[in-house]
């Protein structure tokens, strides 16, 4: 304060002056920084309008997924069903062609037995017995007649226990045929369920393919929101040094300004001082004063009026 009492009102004006342009100058810069800001914000808010957008079709993109993915599951879970069918069925089928087989076999063993059909075996067997019930035969023949009867007997119960077998192998064949045409039908319902099942496969790829495309959309738009934020801190830095300069050269350009009142001050009291000498000495030498030298008179009640 010392140093400034001892400027001349020259040099206080010219501070002043030189404070002022400084204040200005420095303003202008804020302004034009805040312009700047405002330009970077509107970018970042459209920035986060696109960037929200997007995770809001990712959000609507992931539901549809959801979707898919359930059904994929349904029909997966009814494919399973069909398997564990398939497969029980599949188990009765094999032990019915383990059965079959060993039937088959004792079949083809009494056959080779039999050597011959039931029709021809029996009417073999009733007319080998009418000989041998016949008296007058020599008893040789007799012998060989015993034992090709014999013979016959043991042929024509081994075709009967064949065919009764396979007649057995037939009722099995016949299951073993329903069991095959319901494997068919779960087959063909397996292969319609797979197609619907990768169907619905592909369609949920295909969404989290286009959920992942947008996201990584909207992660950009969000990196540049970052990156456009970032930009705005050294922005904010520049004017809060501005401002606490301003507010600096405004606290002393206020000393300067208060020097400045001081000065305006005396400078006033010395010419209201000349002003009333001078109404004083007009109005002792003329007798007489104008307006505005009766005004300063009065205010500095240099005149009464009784």
């Amino acid at each position: 304060m010392n140093e400034i009492s001892g400027l001349s009102e020259s040099e206080l004006k010219n501070k002043i002056n030189i404070f002022r342009q400084q204040i200005d100058h420095k303003e202008r810069d804020i302004k034009a920084l805040y312009q700047e800001m405002n330009h970077l914000n509107r970018g970042g808010q459209e920035l986060r309008a696109k960037r929200d957008e997007l995770n809001s079709q990712v959000k609507d993109v992931k539901e549809k997924a959801d979707e898919y993915r359930n059904k994929r599951d349904e029909v997966n879970n009814k494919i399973a069903e069909l398997k564990k069918q398939k497969d029980e069925l599949k188990g009765r089928t094999d032990g019915y062609t383990g059965k079959m087989g060993e039937l088959k076999k004792t079949r083809d063993d009494l056959n080779y037995l039999a050597k011959g059909r039931l029709e021809s075996l029996n009417n073999a067997y009733i007319d080998e017995l009418a000989k041998f019930s016949t008296a007058d035969i020599p008893l040789e023949h007799e012998q060989f007649l015993f034992k090709r009867i014999k013979e016959l007997g043991e042929r024509l119960t081994a075709t009967r226990e064949a065919n009764t077998i396979h007649g057995e192998m037939s009722n099995i064949y016949n299951k073993m045929s329903e069991f095959h045409q319901e494997l068919d039908t779960i087959y063909a319902l397996i292969r319609d369920m797979a197609l619907e099942s990768q169907e619905y496969h592909e369609a949920l790829l295909e969404v989290y393919a286009r959920a992942d495309a947008t996201r990584r959309q909207a992660n950009e738009y969000h990196q540049r929101l970052m990156e456009m934020r970032e930009l705005t801190h050294p922005i904010k830095e520049k004017i809060d040094i501005l401002k606490i300069s301003v507010s600096d050269i405004r606290k002393e350009l206020d000393d300067y300004l208060d020097r400045m009142n001081e000065i305006q001050l005396v400078k006033d009291e010395k010419q209201m001082q000349e002003k009333r000498t001078t109404a004083k000495e007009k109005f002792k030498k003329q007798g007489r004063l104008s307006l505005e030298d009766l005004k300063v008179l009065m205010e500095n009640d240099e005149i009464e009026f009784s």
